[in-house]
């Protein structure tokens, strides 16, 4: 399957409302003790992992511009990758899945799970030293490392950096 056609695919999912209809109660309304991050692996095991377990892992800093923020930014931490297997994934697993990522406002969008290997995303926790909150993109924002890479410059690879994420299924 070419580019155009994978992005075409992924627009008409996302608007043909499948995303919404795959959604609980709105996780807006949701209590602070509960999950910051679900992950249902492709065995149907949901995995919920809360602020303390994002905590827990190695953080990484990427310094990096975006579409949707004015100048340079500092965002802090996990890869992607670390996130992803931090329950018993590997890559072998994941290799050449996709991975459905859902925001609070229930826009998704479909990822290449690949990216966490390929490109080295991270799930931003903080930006320029304070945790994200919802208003400000947060609690969880995919950010690639944009200004390291020429290829990740382009409409194609800024679809993906979904922000106020809380649910990846791993198709």
């Amino acid at each position: 399957m070419n580019r155009a056609t994978t992005t075409l695919g992924r627009r008409a999912f996302v608007l043909s409302g499948s995303v919404a209809a795959l959604a609980p109660a709105s996780p807006l309304l949701a209590h602070a003790d509960r999950a910051m991050l679900t992950i249902t692996e492709p065995s149907g095991r949901v995995r919920e992992l809360r602020d303390e377990d994002i905590a827990a892992l190695p953080w990484q800093e990427l310094t990096t511009q975006t579409r949707w923020t004015e100048g340079v930014q500092t965002f802090r931490g996990p890869f992607l990758k670390d996130v992803l297997t931090s329950g018993g994934l590997s890559r072998p697993d994941l290799a050449g899945r996709n991975l459905l990522m859902r925001a609070l406002n229930d826009f998704g969008i479909v990822v290449p799970a690949d990216d966490a290997w390929n490109y080295d995303p991270i799930l931003a926790r903080e930006m320029n030293g304070k945790p994200m909150r919802v208003r400000d993109k947060g609690p969880l924002w995919l950010v690639y490392p944009r200004d390291q890479r020429a290829e990740l410059q382009n409409a194609v690879m800024d679809e993906r950096w979904i922000w106020q994420l809380f649910e990846i299924t791993v198709l």
